[in-house]
Protein backbone atom coordinates (compact mmCIF):
# COMPACT_ATOMS: atom_id res chain seq x y z
CA UNK A 1 0.00 0.00 0.00
CA UNK A 2 3.06 1.71 0.56
CA UNK A 3 4.02 1.74 -3.13
CA UNK A 4 1.29 2.57 -3.91
CA UNK A 5 0.64 5.90 -1.75
CA UNK A 6 4.39 7.00 -3.40
CA UNK A 7 2.29 5.93 -7.02
CA UNK A 8 -0.36 8.52 -6.18
CA UNK A 9 1.87 11.05 -4.67
CA UNK A 10 4.33 11.33 -7.94
CA UNK A 11 1.24 11.06 -10.41
CA UNK A 12 -0.74 14.00 -8.83
CA UNK A 13 2.49 15.69 -8.45
CA UNK A 14 2.95 15.33 -11.98
CA UNK A 15 -0.49 16.49 -13.12
CA UNK A 16 -0.31 19.69 -10.66
CA UNK A 17 3.22 20.40 -12.36
CA UNK A 18 1.80 20.39 -15.88
CA UNK A 19 -1.67 21.25 -15.74
CA UNK A 20 -1.79 23.64 -12.95
CA UNK A 21 -5.43 25.07 -11.79
CA UNK A 22 -6.73 23.04 -15.05
CA UNK A 23 -6.49 20.05 -13.53
CA UNK A 24 -9.97 20.82 -11.21
CA UNK A 25 -11.62 21.27 -14.65
CA UNK A 26 -10.61 18.18 -15.90
CA UNK A 27 -13.43 16.71 -13.74
CA UNK A 28 -12.96 12.71 -15.47
CA UNK A 29 -9.32 13.06 -14.38
CA UNK A 30 -8.77 14.49 -11.11
CA UNK A 31 -12.29 12.31 -10.16
CA UNK A 32 -9.72 8.93 -11.03
CA UNK A 33 -7.42 11.25 -8.62
CA UNK A 34 -10.05 10.79 -6.14
CA UNK A 35 -10.84 7.57 -6.17
CA UNK A 36 -7.31 6.33 -5.68
CA UNK A 37 -7.06 8.53 -2.62
CA UNK A 38 -10.59 7.32 -1.34
CA UNK A 39 -9.00 3.27 -2.13
CA UNK A 40 -6.05 3.97 0.38
CA UNK A 41 -8.31 5.41 3.35
CA UNK A 42 -10.22 2.63 2.74
CA UNK A 43 -7.70 0.25 3.06
CA UNK A 44 -5.46 2.25 5.58
CA UNK A 45 -9.24 2.10 8.15
CA UNK A 46 -9.53 -1.56 7.45
CA UNK A 47 -5.81 -2.08 8.13
CA UNK A 48 -5.93 0.01 11.47
CA UNK A 49 -9.18 -2.16 12.17
CA UNK A 50 -7.57 -5.37 12.23
CA UNK A 51 -4.45 -4.27 13.50
CA UNK A 52 -7.19 -2.35 16.80
CA UNK A 53 -8.65 -5.81 16.98
CA UNK A 54 -5.90 -7.90 18.14
CA UNK A 55 -4.68 -9.35 14.42
CA UNK A 56 -7.49 -11.70 14.72
CA UNK A 57 -6.39 -14.25 11.88
CA UNK A 58 -10.09 -15.16 11.51
CA UNK A 59 -10.46 -12.37 10.39
CA UNK A 60 -7.49 -12.02 7.46
CA UNK A 61 -10.28 -12.85 4.63
CA UNK A 62 -11.85 -9.91 5.06
CA UNK A 63 -8.60 -8.21 5.11
CA UNK A 64 -7.57 -9.47 2.45
CA UNK A 65 -10.45 -9.20 0.08
CA UNK A 66 -10.64 -5.26 1.16
CA UNK A 67 -6.58 -5.16 -0.08
CA UNK A 68 -6.90 -7.30 -2.91
CA UNK A 69 -10.30 -4.97 -4.53
CA UNK A 70 -8.62 -1.67 -3.48
CA UNK A 71 -5.07 -2.80 -5.19
CA UNK A 72 -6.93 -3.28 -8.62
CA UNK A 73 -9.37 -0.02 -8.34
CA UNK A 74 -5.94 1.77 -7.74
CA UNK A 75 -3.91 0.42 -10.85
CA UNK A 76 -7.01 0.63 -12.93
CA UNK A 77 -7.67 4.01 -12.14
CA UNK A 78 -3.62 4.85 -12.51
CA UNK A 79 -4.13 3.37 -16.27
CA UNK A 80 -7.09 5.69 -17.03
CA UNK A 81 -4.86 8.44 -15.57
CA UNK A 82 -1.68 7.59 -17.70
CA UNK A 83 -3.97 6.69 -20.66
CA UNK A 84 -5.38 10.45 -20.90
CA UNK A 85 -2.75 12.36 -19.40
CA UNK A 86 -2.36 15.22 -21.67
CA UNK A 87 1.63 15.79 -21.42
CA UNK A 88 2.25 12.89 -23.43
CA UNK A 89 5.52 12.19 -22.75
CA UNK A 90 5.20 13.26 -18.91
CA UNK A 91 2.39 10.46 -19.14
CA UNK A 92 5.50 7.77 -20.42
CA UNK A 93 7.54 8.87 -17.95
CA UNK A 94 5.14 8.27 -15.07
CA UNK A 95 4.37 4.87 -16.66
CA UNK A 96 8.20 4.13 -15.81
CA UNK A 97 7.42 4.80 -12.12
CA UNK A 98 3.97 4.30 -10.92
CA UNK A 99 3.11 1.34 -13.40
CA UNK A 100 5.54 -0.36 -15.44
CA UNK A 101 3.79 -3.85 -16.01
CA UNK A 102 0.98 -2.14 -16.54
CA UNK A 103 -2.35 -3.47 -14.55
CA UNK A 104 -1.07 -7.18 -12.97
CA UNK A 105 -3.98 -6.86 -10.00
CA UNK A 106 -6.57 -9.84 -10.27
CA UNK A 107 -8.89 -8.71 -7.40
CA UNK A 108 -10.03 -11.19 -4.50
CA UNK A 109 -9.48 -14.58 -5.43
CA UNK A 110 -12.41 -16.75 -5.38
CA UNK A 111 -11.45 -18.73 -2.36
CA UNK A 112 -11.17 -15.49 -0.63
CA UNK A 113 -15.17 -14.40 -1.31
CA UNK A 114 -16.15 -17.93 -0.34
CA UNK A 115 -14.07 -17.44 2.99
CA UNK A 116 -15.74 -14.57 3.23
CA UNK A 117 -19.31 -15.28 2.66
CA UNK A 118 -18.66 -18.29 4.99
CA UNK A 119 -17.85 -15.69 7.55
CA UNK A 120 -21.06 -13.84 6.70
CA UNK A 121 -23.42 -16.15 6.64
CA UNK A 122 -22.51 -18.29 9.52
CA UNK A 123 -22.46 -17.13 13.73
CA UNK A 124 -19.08 -16.32 14.65
CA UNK A 125 -16.92 -14.01 16.37
CA UNK A 126 -15.89 -12.50 13.49
CA UNK A 127 -19.10 -11.56 12.17
CA UNK A 128 -20.66 -10.13 15.69
CA UNK A 129 -16.85 -7.83 15.00
CA UNK A 130 -17.67 -7.32 11.88
CA UNK A 131 -21.50 -6.06 12.68
CA UNK A 132 -20.90 -4.31 15.78
CA UNK A 133 -22.05 -0.41 16.02
CA UNK A 134 -24.59 -1.34 13.03
CA UNK A 135 -27.81 0.03 13.99
CA UNK A 136 -30.56 -2.37 13.98
CA UNK A 137 -34.28 -1.22 13.49
CA UNK A 138 -37.04 -2.03 11.76
CA UNK A 139 -35.40 -0.92 7.87
CA UNK A 140 -33.66 -3.54 5.96
CA UNK A 141 -30.38 -4.16 7.92
CA UNK A 142 -32.68 -4.76 11.24
CA UNK A 143 -34.73 -7.08 9.17
CA UNK A 144 -32.06 -9.00 7.38
CA UNK A 145 -30.18 -9.54 10.68
CA UNK A 146 -33.67 -10.67 12.59
CA UNK A 147 -34.48 -13.22 9.83
CA UNK A 148 -30.31 -14.52 10.31
CA UNK A 149 -31.01 -14.78 13.87
CA UNK A 150 -34.19 -16.99 13.53
CA UNK A 151 -32.59 -19.15 10.73
CA UNK A 152 -29.66 -19.81 12.73
CA UNK A 153 -32.06 -21.10 16.20
CA UNK A 154 -34.27 -22.77 13.70
CA UNK A 155 -31.57 -25.03 11.52
CA UNK A 156 -31.10 -27.85 14.49
CA UNK A 157 -35.26 -28.52 13.43
CA UNK A 158 -34.46 -28.89 10.43
CA UNK A 159 -31.33 -30.90 10.82
CA UNK A 160 -33.82 -32.67 13.09
CA UNK A 161 -36.40 -32.93 10.09
CA UNK A 162 -33.97 -34.01 7.43
CA UNK A 163 -32.42 -37.03 9.75
CA UNK A 164 -35.95 -38.26 9.07
CA UNK A 165 -36.38 -37.32 5.47
CA UNK A 166 -38.78 -34.44 6.18
CA UNK A 167 -38.44 -30.97 3.89
CA UNK A 168 -41.49 -29.27 5.28
CA UNK A 169 -41.95 -28.87 8.67
CA UNK A 170 -45.45 -28.41 8.23
CA UNK A 171 -45.63 -32.18 7.44
CA UNK A 172 -43.48 -32.47 10.42
CA UNK A 173 -46.43 -30.77 12.66
CA UNK A 174 -49.40 -32.24 11.41
CA UNK A 175 -47.81 -35.73 12.24
CA UNK A 176 -46.81 -34.03 16.12
CA UNK A 177 -43.16 -34.38 15.65
CA UNK A 178 -42.92 -30.69 16.80
CA UNK A 179 -43.75 -29.06 20.00
CA UNK A 180 -46.20 -25.58 19.98
CA UNK A 181 -42.71 -23.47 20.44
CA UNK A 182 -41.15 -24.87 17.93
CA UNK A 183 -43.99 -24.15 15.10
CA UNK A 184 -44.00 -20.93 16.19
CA UNK A 185 -40.61 -20.28 15.70
CA UNK A 186 -40.49 -22.23 12.36
CA UNK A 187 -43.11 -19.92 11.25
CA UNK A 188 -41.77 -16.55 12.64
CA UNK A 189 -38.50 -17.49 10.49
CA UNK A 190 -40.22 -18.55 7.15
CA UNK A 191 -42.04 -14.86 7.41
CA UNK A 192 -38.96 -13.29 8.18
CA UNK A 193 -37.23 -14.95 5.27
CA UNK A 194 -40.37 -14.15 3.36
CA UNK A 195 -40.66 -10.47 4.36
CA UNK A 196 -36.37 -10.27 3.54
CA UNK A 197 -36.78 -11.41 0.43
CA UNK A 198 -39.74 -9.54 -0.91
CA UNK A 199 -39.54 -7.21 -3.64
CA UNK A 200 -41.62 -4.34 -4.76
CA UNK A 201 -45.02 -5.13 -6.91
CA UNK A 202 -46.14 -2.53 -9.98
CA UNK A 203 -48.66 -3.25 -12.20
CA UNK A 204 -48.26 -3.97 -15.97
CA UNK A 205 -49.35 -1.08 -17.22
CA UNK A 206 -46.78 1.24 -14.43
CA UNK A 207 -44.30 -0.28 -16.28
CA UNK A 208 -44.84 -0.10 -19.83
CA UNK A 209 -42.35 2.21 -21.70
CA UNK A 210 -43.98 5.84 -21.64
CA UNK A 211 -46.77 5.10 -19.82
CA UNK A 212 -48.23 8.03 -18.04
CA UNK A 213 -49.37 8.54 -14.62
CA UNK A 214 -53.37 7.42 -14.68
CA UNK A 215 -55.38 10.18 -13.84
CA UNK A 216 -57.15 10.69 -10.30
CA UNK A 217 -60.95 11.56 -10.59
CA UNK A 218 -62.60 14.71 -9.61
CA UNK A 219 -64.22 14.30 -6.38
CA UNK A 220 -67.28 15.76 -8.34
CA UNK A 221 -66.90 12.73 -10.80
Amino acid sequence: MGRYAAAFALASDMALLTMGGSLKRREMLSARFGDILSELYMMSAALKRWEDEGRQAEDLPLLDYVMQDGFLTIERRLKEILDNFPNRPAAWLLKVFVLPFGVIRTGPRDHTVRACARLILEPSATRDRLTEGVYIGDEAVGRLEQAFDLVVRTQPIHDRLRARRIRDWRTAAEQGLLTPEEMALLKDADDAVADVVAVDDFAPEDLARGARPRSVPHAAE
